[in-house]
């Protein structure tokens, strides 16, 4: 059965973040509109009311007022962020600079993800971050800033977020970022929308003191990450076209895109919007088998969410595709790139690792197994969903009650595209 029709995915979930805890360092009132209403991001907006942040919701959207730092000082807040590691480095960054004592934790995916990272510049600027061997818990005390030049180790847009954040509150000068490759924007978009001094030289991002205005409405794009499942699978499954509304296109976040053209897959942009974001629509059709491509490590930081579902595609085109680099897999919600391996290859894909780099060789003719686990992963588990669409096959997918931690609208949308045929 094919795939047909136009879907609008949830509102990207990386904005949603910000949105809902940027406030935390601005002042003035603003609408906003299509917001995810993802488990992950909820947990950010359930963070910024017990600081004391107040935020509305609305037939007409979410109306959230500026904290603008203040914060009741003497009283210790514990801050459970649930799954989302986004809203765990964000709010490092954003805590670190406002005087008060913050612990901050999470559910037991959230517990194995690496903090030592984001705690290591927070710490050169003067901040106290402690961490348990390096993961959460987070304690940190907020204080007086200094700005700091950091080269980052790794590509992070999170990490890059957390020590940009904290450079809003640095005193005496501005705050410098250095990333080893480009990493999603959204930060340094925001915080220019917001009134923030922010200044990008390739790979440098610059960021000065101040307050963050808010104002009038923002209307939320919706996120390629969760779009990427039935977009990916519509060029896999004959006779399927599919269209994702009011899309966000930034170049940072659509790597898959890319990737599916390089594998021979019909794609079709059309962009209606680029201020603050690139907005638009996204077809595409199913051209055909599909061919083997190389995901270089450049390109992995535009399409990291999206490696399980290209995986997915993959088993399905002609030679081997291989991954490059990604051994950033191994510290998401779960070892993400172990767990890709294992449920791939129980369904029969010819899928192996060599170091840090996937490889799987198609095209694979599914197996059912009895059954399949997606360790709690939500992105893994679609992944998987999709799996069993198209090999026309029904069976349990353990931990599949995760979807809603990034996509609660994923089976009625998969129910609006699935069509007889």
């Amino acid at each position: 059965m094919p795939l047909i029709g136009q879907f609008t995915p949830p509102g990207d979930k990386s904005i949603s973040h910000r949105l809902v805890l940027f406030p935390i360092l601005g002042e003035g009132e603003m609408l906003v509109t299509g917001l995810s209403d993802c488990e992950d991001v909820a947990s950010s907006l359930k963070v910024f009311r017990e600081l004391g942040g107040w935020a509305e919701e609305g037939l007409d959207g979410l109306r959230i007022r500026g904290l603008s730092r203040a914060i009741q000082e003497g009283k210790d807040y514990e801050l459970d962020c649930g799954n989302s590691g986004t809203t765990m480095r964000l709010l490092s960054g954003i805590l670190a600079g406002i005087p008060g004592d913050y612990v901050l934790d999470g559910d037991p995916q959230l517990r194995r993800r690496p903090m030592e990272r984001v705690a290591e510049p927070l710490r050169q600027m003067g901040a106290k971050v402690g961490t348990l061997a390096g993961k959460p818990p987070l304690g940190i005390s907020g204080a007086i800033l200094s700005p700091i030049d950091y080269a980052m180790k790794g590509a992070s847009a999170q990490l890059k977020g957390a020590v940009l954040l904290a450079g809003l509150s640095a005193k005496d000068g501005p705050t410098t970022v250095t990333e080893p490759a480009m990493t999603r924007t959204h930060t340094e978009r925001l915080l220019s929308h917001f009134g923030a001094h922010v200044a990008s030289d390739g790979l440098r991002h610059t960021v000065y003191p101040g307050t963050l205005q808010l104002g009038g409405s923002f209307p939320c794009p919706a996120d390629p990450s969760g779009a990427a499942f039935f977009l990916c699978m519509a060029a896999v499954i004959p006779n399927s076209d599919i269209t994702a509304k009011n899309m966000l296109l930034a170049p940072g976040r659509t790597g898959f895109l890319r990737a599916l053209e390089r594998m021979g897959a019909k794609v079709s942009v059309t962009m209606s919007s680029d201020t603050p974001e690139p907005i638009g629509d996204v077809t595409v059709s199913y051209q055909g088998r599909l061919r083997a491509t190389e995901v270089l490590a450049s390109d992995v930081p535009s399409l990291i969410d999206e490696i399980p579902i290209l995986a997915l595609a993959a088993t399905q085109a002609e030679g081997t595709t291989v991954f490059r680099k990604v051994d950033e897999l191994r510290i998401k919600e779960t070892d993400r790139l172990m767990s890709i391996r294992h449920q791939l290859g129980a369904l029969g894909a010819r899928v192996w690792i060599e170091g840090d780099d996937l490889h799987i060789n198609g095209p694979t003719s599914f197996i059912i197994p009895a059954s399949l686990d997606s360790g709690g992963d939500h992105r893994l588990a679609m992944t998987l969903t999709l799996a069993l669409v198209a090999a026309g096959a029904k069976t349990p997918i353990l931990g599949d009650d995760s979807i809603p931690i990034s996509y609660p609208g994923f089976h009625r949308d998969l129910s609006l595209l699935w069509k007889e045929g």
